[in-house]
């Protein structure tokens, strides 16, 4: 699934968020790639993600935010 960068640096589900002016796509390859493959992409679980759609660099998700256990293991 692709997402968009924000201006403000947030990483949100292309889905679920409109384009913005100022919006950085990241195609569905680059983003597999970057969560699937690397890890440096994550999010919550399914339940939590669908209710707002971000992603966040690894290590820089907020401290309440609970990563889906498949980006923790290699």
């Amino acid at each position: 699934m692709a997402v968009r960068v924000r201006t403000d640096g947030r990483i949100l589900c292309a889905a679920m968020h409109e384009a913005e002016k100022g919006d950085i796509y990241i195609d569905d390859a680059i983003h597999y790639y970057l969560s699937v493959e690397v890890r440096m992409l994550v999010t919550e679980p399914h339940e939590k993600h669908s209710q707002h759609g971000q992603w966040w660099w690894k290590g820089t998700q907020p401290p309440d935010a609970e990563i889906d256990n498949f980006y923790l293991t290699v």
